[in-house]
């Protein structure tokens, strides 16, 4: 299986599984493999709502102090200093 999309409906869905939002991680013991060792699979997570059809974008209205703006730059020696604020 190499991805999934679901839909879940229902009062605050989104409020509620907005969470989940990232890297997950199982860890199962195989029935297949003789020595019972552990196998971990990663499954990365992604939540999104989904906007009403009849939502335009015209009337969709976000505030300036909502929005955030950064950029980054990179350079010198790398590690730590590849990614500074500026």
């Amino acid at each position: 299986l190499k991805s999934a999309t679901i839909q879940i409906n229902g009062r605050y869905a989104y409020g509620y599984l907005c969470g989940e939002k990232g890297t997950h991680r199982l860890v199962r013991l195989s029935p297949f493999n003789a020595k019972a060792a552990r196998q971990t699979s990663f499954a990365g997570v992604e939540v999104m709502p989904v906007l009403e059809d009849d939502l335009s974008l015209d009337t969709l209205d976000i505030p300036d102090a909502d929005l955030e703006m950064s950029t980054m730059r990179s350079g010198g020696a790398g590690g730590q200093n590849v990614n500074k604020v500026e």
